[in-house]
């Protein structure tokens, strides 16, 4: 039997999206898999969130890096070390704090993939992200200060791939490889005036470099709010793709300023927030 964990994590600042993410995976009322908490600053856990986790370790001893030095969850390698934080699973699932389930069947996609390649997770390209500039300027001056222009040149075109959720088996060869690629952008950029902590860019880079493999994520199972405003069912009360044939959202993801925005849908202004829009249909 695959014996899997779903991770989620983030310091202090994150709390309230953090515990809207876990209450959305307790609401799956056929779980099959155990939750794991990843605290990193020196604030402790509260009680209540650790309460809806089933392991939860504290990482201390962090660097705190500088706003506007990226994210500090990158400077420390933390996705990249999911099997060192809770050992003895075959398959980890890692989703943003700033994610929530709508439906598991989501989840069950990412562990399947899992199996198919060194790493299952989503290139940001659909139909539905149809106006989105490919590759944004953030993507390519990450890329040129985390690596240089010739890097920049060679892999920035290929769409980006978000790390915000993704799947992989304890026995990848991503965790070793994706660990030794931020250790070492650290030790790159230490000391620089201009310097920017992602573990995304090193991640692409590791996968269209050959050095990792695969298997894409459809959107539905990390809709990137940003990209493409999805569409209110109200019969099945669910997101779904903006697009025919309007299939149902798995996992969204609340990426960047979507987190505290309100939306015009159906004639509302709504939050996309897991409580808030649990609330329309009570």
């Amino acid at each position: 039997m695959n014996k899997t964990i779903v991770v989620t994590g983030c310091d202090t600042n994150h709390d309230l999206l953090a515990a809207e993410l876990l209450a959305s995976l307790q609401a799956d009322a056929a779980r099959a898999y155990d939750i794991g908490f990843i605290r990193v600053g020196a604030v402790s856990l509260p009680d209540r969130i650790a309460a809806m986790a089933d392991h939860s370790v504290e990482i201390g001893g962090v660097t705190l890096i500088k706003p506007g030095e990226g994210f500090q969850l990158a400077h420390e390698a933390i996705k990249a070390r999911l099997p060192e934080c809770f050992p003895g699973y075959d398959t980890y699932v890692w989703l943003d704090a700033d994610t929530w389930v709508q439906n598991p069947i989501g989840l069950a996609h990412i562990i399947e993939t899992a199996s198919l390649a060194d790493i299952s997770i989503h290139s940001q390209s659909d139909p539905n992200y149809f106006t989105c500039v490919a590759p944004d300027d953030y993507t390519l001056s990450v890329y040129t200060v985390m690596f240089g222009d010739e890097d920049r040149l060679e892999f920035g075109r290929y769409p980006m791939v978000n790390s915000g959720v993704f799947g992989a088996r304890a026995r990848s060869p991503l965790w070793d490889a994706w660990k030794t690629a931020l250790w070492e952008a650290r030790q790159r950029l230490a000391g620089r005036e201009v310097k920017f902590f992602s573990d995304q860019i090193p991640l692409h880079r590791l996968i269209y470099s050959g050095a990792i493999t695969m298997h894409p994520l459809r959107a539905v199972n990390n809709w990137l709010v940003l990209h493409s405003l999805p569409r209110l069912d109200w019969g099945s009360r669910q997101l779904t793709a903006p697009s025919f044939p309007y299939e149902p959202i798995n996992i969204l993801h609340l990426i960047g300023a979507s987190k505290w925005q309100t939306y015009p849908l159906d004639g509302q202004q709504i939050s996309l927030r897991y409580n808030a829009f649990k609330a329309l249909f009570r």
